[in-house]
């Protein structure tokens, strides 16, 4: 599992700048979620509560709780 967090206000890597051109639309802040094939399971503005994406990455890790 890898953690991506951009800051739009900085100079971002090439693959940062594919990401943002890919999944961002324009409201701060925008979470995604990618599976181990980098298909887009989650992608939202907006805050997201901590049991949604628990059960998002529990769901792709095959988890049980």
């Amino acid at each position: 599992m890898h953690f991506v967090i951009i800051d739009l206000g900085a100079k971002r890597s090439a693959e940062q700048q594919q990401l943002v051109k890919e999944y961002y639309r324009g409201y701060i802040p925008h979470v995604v979620v990618l599976d181990g094939s980098g298909h887009a399971v989650y992608n939202d503005s907006g805050e997201v509560s901590e049991s949604k994406i628990a059960g998002i990455l529990d769901q792709l890790l095959g988890g049980s709780h």
